[in-house]
């Protein structure tokens, strides 16, 4: 994707071709996304002929074909692993029915595009090259949905018709009816756990809570668009489930006021699209002052909040108790883009910091 970086929207189309990436956030939002139409041509194409998308297409597979191949050089076994891509499949739309497809970021073409800011490629690397073609057989997701879609496209044939010694009988298989029952358990269960969890500052028009964490592939394409470097990954500062979500950061600089790229490259709708006119009605956050440490408080002069803020939401009003300027923040025309908290002189400490809304 080197070549057409320029392009921010360039950085969508990689995860933006797994149908399991599709179908998964369009349960689960509610919504289509927006790059639908290159998931709709790779679901087509293999429920016309099984695999196809692995064979010819497929980035994370050709860039395996090499861990395989020293795998074989270094006589490792590929061993009997179970078939373990369709349970991750079942669970994940099982989980979409709470909003929750907590696998999601499993997809290997969101692991390929989060190649420069994760592990997971490395790991699966590693995972080939010690057991050769446990990946794509046995593990991957988006082969197995591949597989399912090959399925269901005969007549109901092995997705939803349970075989035994080669007559079909009718009703739902219970491979499909436990998944699902898990899938969606399990997401209940995250989802009732992480609202113990700190919550986050997320980029603008990101979706909020459990729905946002289930949505997000750790794909990267966020952090790597931003102008000001204002996103980065979760290292876990906000509970396991959000680890390596994007998060925002106002040390060293704010969400611009005339940028929207990060919403541009979503590719599964975690965060919406928005337009540059409407950012301001979209709350990111919300600033709190610390009187104790403004520069303010100790007969001190400074204006670098107010000089800072795009919106005009920071005035100084003369408090009567404590007998000094104190800084003062219009909600309705805050946003939270923190240029306010990095633009703050004082150290090691921000008078001013944004906290989620």
């Amino acid at each position: 994707m080197w070549p057409f970086a320029a392009g921010t929207n360039s950085l969508r189309w990689v995860p933006s071709l797994s149908p399991f990436v599709a179908a998964s956030a369009a349960i689960a939002a509610r919504a289509v996304p927006v790059a639908a139409g290159l998931e709709i041509i790779v679901g087509v194409a293999a429920m016309l002929r099984r695999r196809v998308f692995c064979r010819w297409v497929c980035p994370t597979g050709s860039c395996l074909e090499g861990a395989n191949w020293l795998g074989c050089r270094l006589k490792r076994n590929p061993g009997r692993w179970p078939s373990m891509g369709r349970w991750i499949v079942l669970l994940t739309l099982g989980g979409t029915c709470l909003g929750y497809p907590f696998l999601l970021w499993l997809d290997p073409l969101a692991l390929l595009a989060g190649v420069f800011t994760t592990f997971g490629l490395a790991a699966v690397f590693a995972l080939t090259i010690l057991w050769p073609g446990a990946w794509c057989g046995r593990i991957c997701p988006l082969g197995a949905f591949q597989d399912l879609l090959h399925a269901g496209f005969a007549p109901v044939r092995s997705l939803f018709v349970a075989k035994r010694d080669g007559n079909a009988e009718a009703g739902l298989s219970r491979r499909v009816v436990l998944g699902a029952a898990v899938g969606a358990g399990s997401a209940g269960i995250l989802c009732f756990a992480q609202r113990n969890d700190t919550p986050a500052i997320r980029p603008p028009n990101a979706r909020t809570g459990p729905h946002f964490l289930g949505l997000c592939t750790r794909c990267g394409n966020c952090a790597r668009v931003c102008p000001t470097g204002v996103i980065e990954h979760d290292v876990g500062g906000h509970g396991p489930a959000s680890l390596l979500t994007p998060v925002l950061s106002f040390r060293n600089g704010y969400c611009r006021e005339d940028c929207t790229r990060c919403t541009e490259v979503c590719p599964s709708g975690a965060i919406r699209l928005l337009r540059v006119q409407d950012k301001a009605h979209v709350r990111i956050g919300l600033p709190r002052v610390d009187e104790e440490i403004c520069l303010l408080s100790d007969d001190r002069e400074c204006s670098e909040c107010a000089r800072w803020c795009p919106y005009g939401a920071i005035r100084y009003v003369f408090s009567e108790t404590l007998y000094c300027l104190t800084v003062q923040i219009d909600p309705q025309k805050c946003n939270g883009c923190g240029a306010c908290e990095a633009a703050c002189p004082t150290k090691p400490r921000k008078a001013i910091v944004v906290l989620p809304a």
